[in-house]
């Protein structure tokens, strides 16, 4: 078993919960009952409570067994989250040296080391874009919807809060207009941050903050048409935007996220930066 996962705990989505119910209330004297009603009594699973459901639905026979029993454990939405919750998680632990590799994150703020920031051909400075990881006392992260608009980048999509660095901007100066824009919320303390390059004529700074007030103030911009708090588990049943989740990692190791959250916290109290 992955130590860095024991006893991590997933939230069941809701769509689950109501399948299972309905089950229940259908079949009140069938077998797997007592699964049932502690699925739906705490809402979450543990890691390894989420291993021995995965074990159940790998020897389930539809064939031979009992399907009632089947649907009670969530039936095939459940084995769809397990498994893509699992294999989510489980590569984040076991492959984060090939991450870093791939995007090397430097503590002074550098980039990626396969792809030095330079002027291309053309002498044309590199396109900077901020984008900010804010984390609410749930400690789930924003994301927007993006509108279906024409020219519109990524339409209907999923994505974090930011966008382009203008003239003249500092990159923390262009995460906070394009939060105060796109979500009228207002955020005093970053407590993390570094660049990431992917592509040869762009480099995006990622700034991480908590958000400690309603997670309903949201005023969303026309650029926008929708926006939800979400884990990572939860984001694989998005049409999110392309490297979202790594991005994500990458700010919330799974083997860092406790001692993250500690001292996001801790800043904000004392009203200090935290650097990584």
């Amino acid at each position: 078993m992955n130590s860095e996962l024991y006893n991590k705990t997933y939230k069941i989505p809701n769509n689950i919960i109501k399948n299972i119910q309905a089950t229940l209330i259908s079949n009140p004297k069938s077998e797997g009952i007592r699964r049932a009603k502690n699925i739906i009594n705490g809402g979450v699973l543990t890691y390894q409570g989420m291993k021995r459901l995965k074990n159940f639905f790998d020897y389930f026979n539809p064939q031979s067994d009992d399907k009632i029993q089947y649907a009670l454990a969530g039936g095939d939405l459940m084995k769809s989250f397990i498994e893509q919750t699992l294999s989510s998680d489980r590569n984040a632990v076991e492959t984060s040296k090939d991450v870093k590799r791939d995007m090397t994150v430097d503590v002074n703020l550098g980039v990626d080391a396969y792809q030095t920031p330079r002027l291309n051909e053309e002498k044309k400075e590199l396109k900077k874009n901020a984008l900010a990881v804010i984390v609410n006392n749930d400690n789930k992260i924003l994301l927007l919807k993006r509108a279906n608009e024409p020219k519109s980048w990524m339409p209907e999509k999923w994505a974090l809060v930011g966008g382009g660095v203008e003239k003249g901007e500092t990159p923390e100066q262009a995460v906070n207009r394009e939060i105060k824009e796109e979500t009228n919320l207002d955020i005093d303390k970053f407590v993390k941050s570094f660049n990431i390059q992917r592509n040869p004529d762009s480099i995006e700074q990622i700034f991480a903050c908590r958000y400690n007030g309603d997670p309903t103030d949201i005023q969303l911009n026309p650029e926008h048409t929708n926006y939800g708090w979400f884990d990572v588990a939860e984001m694989n049943y998005l049409d999110i935007v392309p490297n979202l989740i790594n991005y994500i990692n990458l700010v919330f190791k799974q083997s860092n996220w406790l001692v993250f959250i500690k001292k996001i916290i801790k800043s904000h109290k004392n009203k200090e930066i935290w650097a990584d």
